[in-house]
């Protein structure tokens, strides 16, 4: 106790509601809504216009085949046991998919989510609006967690609610619970984020606040029921995430350590500060500035830079700088020593970063000895932030050009023409089963018979079942057995060509083959097989 009264006595805390949106002037209340709505409504038609133009690929639909064809929320849990997600992205989409079950009403879901981030950050974010608007049409919110459909969208939503939030955290704190609780089950990367913001709290919870006379609430109990919320978040979360031992992707961990390794998984804060992607058709994770030796070579130096730079600055505001490493460590050490992703799960680097910017103006300050040098790096926040974001936004605005360019993945395209030639009721053999999935989703179709596993189905079972190799023989093989049994013709869809002398060997009839895309293993080929007569 003697201990928190002077380190209460060392510090100067900023208040914790110093201006509540209610009580701005109402000048300034109305120009920043007007703002950030017609930032939305720009956002909606930008955003909207790079989703109609955005075929989607297999782990886009993989989350709509699981929602759709689970028969209840218990269902649900049971298939999503092999994903390494937790459900609440798929536990949304199993009403749309009632509605419809064309994937489409997948991608306008998304679409308002990624729209109310982008409101809620113009709205509430202490940002300048240069800054609000090069982030809102830069490459995470606007392409990767806007264009592109998936369960990272509703995480960033509802930490961007976390945000409007803790200004008035000791008055909410109950709200906030319920929000982090929901977050810690839209990805494993946003539940290492509420980890670290958990933690976080609960240390200026008992360093600042706990133990003052006039503590700013009537009662200590919403906090604590907070917190156990969050908690309770944390666990369930864990435990969706805690695969059966006859998973098979990503199975192993990686816990031998190198620096090499090390510095390689500190390299990817650059990826999430720098997202500027090249004008290719494989634009997408490949990012322009990797391209050039000099920052190859500097590449490692930056990465440890920024890191040391947040530190200093948030030296004066424990709260961010808590969140800020625990966050930072704890998903680099992830990509460590399990699987180290792809641009997608980066961008949580941004996140954290943007996070706890954010929070640092109502953040209780700590007074220290050279606490000048946390001051000046603050100073340089504007200009550095600047940077990232003209990054941010030349990698959103050109991911949006080359989606909008190139064909992101072929089963869009290949499902239109199985339905135009009115060959969707036939029975079909599909391989690769990940790459077919794709093509299940837009056609509708419950039952596909997939040779890896050896079973029927959509969504893709990640189980070391299918982990064999499947030949081309026994593929042509399953699809004649499936023919004899049904007196039908088998459409066969395959991401890899058959060779010649099998297709003769077989009297198989190539179709169609739909070849070119950003995701280059889902270019598919359509080939008939007639039934014996």
């Amino acid at each position: 106790m003697k201990f928190l009264d002077k380190l209460s006595s060392s510090t100067a805390l900023v208040p914790l509601n110093p201006t509540p949106i209610s009580e701005q002037p109402d000048t300034s209340a109305r120009e920043n809504l007007y703002y950030a709505s017609w930032i939305t409504v720009i956002f909606l038609i930008v955003c909207g216009y790079g989703a109609m133009n955005h075929e989607m690929w297999r782990d886009e639909i993989q989350a709509w085949l699981l929602a759709r064809d689970s028969t209840s929320f218990i269902d649900l849990l049971a298939n999503m046991k092999y994903e390494g997600h937790p459900a609440l992205w798929h536990l949304c989409l199993m009403p749309l998919s009632r509605i419809s079950v064309s994937p489409i009403m997948m991608q306008v879901f998304h679409l308002l989510i990624a729209a109310t981030t982008v409101f809620l950050f113009n709205r509430y974010a202490p940002f300048n609006r240069l800054h609000k608007f090069l982030f809102s049409f830069g490459y995470f919110a606007l392409y990767e967690y806007g264009i592109v459909v998936r369960n990272y969208a509703i995480g960033l939503m509802l930490i961007t609610i976390f945000c409007v939030l803790y200004n008035q955290r000791y008055r909410r704190f109950i709200w906030i619970g319920i929000v982090l609780f929901l977050t810690c089950h839209t990805s494993v990367h946003a539940l290492i984020v509420v980890i670290a913001i958990w933690c976080g709290l609960l240390c200026e919870f008992l360093l600042f606040y706990c133990c003052k006379e006039n503590a700013p609430w009537k009662s200590i109990h919403p906090v604590w029921i907070g917190f156990t919320l969050i908690g309770i978040g944390i666990v369930t979360a864990v435990l969706q995430l805690n695969p059966p031992p006859d998973t098979g992707f990503a199975v192993g961990w990686n816990f031998n350590f190198t620096v090499q390794r090390m510095n390689n998984m500190v390299k990817i804060i650059t990826n999430a500060l720098l997202p500027f992607t090249k004008a290719a058709m494989g634009h997408w994770g490949n990012m322009q500035l990797h391209s050039y030796p000099i920052f190859q070579k500097y590449r490692l130096l930056l990465s440890y830079l920024i890191i040391f730079w947040c530190v200093l600055r948030f030296l004066k505001r424990p709260t961010s700088l808590f969140i800020y490493l625990i966050a930072t460590i704890g998903l680099l050490s992830f990509f460590y020593v399990k699987y180290g992703g792809s641009m997608r799960h980066h961008g949580f680097l941004l996140i954290t970063f943007v996070m706890t910017s954010w929070i640092y103006y109502d953040a209780p300050e700590f007074k220290f000895p050279l606490d000048i040098i946390s001051v000046y790096a603050q100073r340089c926040f504007s200009a550095i932030f600047m940077v990232f974001l003209i990054f941010h936004f030349m990698g959103g605005m050109n991911s949006l050009s080359m989606d909008t360019q190139y064909i992101f993945s072929n089963g869009k395209r290949t499902a239109e023409y199985i339905k135009a030639e009115n060959l969707e009721d036939l029975p079909m053999v599909g391989i690769t089963d990940f790459a077919i999935s794709t093509v299940v989703g837009y056609l509708g179709k419950d039952r596909i018979y997939y040779p890896q596993g050896s079973r029927y189905g959509s969504f893709v079972r990640w189980d070391k079942a299918r982990t064999h190799g499947v030949s081309n023989e026994q593929v042509i093989e399953a699809a004649k057995q499936i023919s004899a049994e049904n007196s039908e013709d088998v459409l066969l869809i395959l991401n890899r060509n058959l060779p010649d002398e099998l297709i003769e060997e077989n009297s198989l009839t190539l179709l169609k083959q739909f070849t070119g895309s950003t995701i280059g293993d889902e270019g598919f080929r359509l080939y008939l097989l007639k039934k014996s007569l």
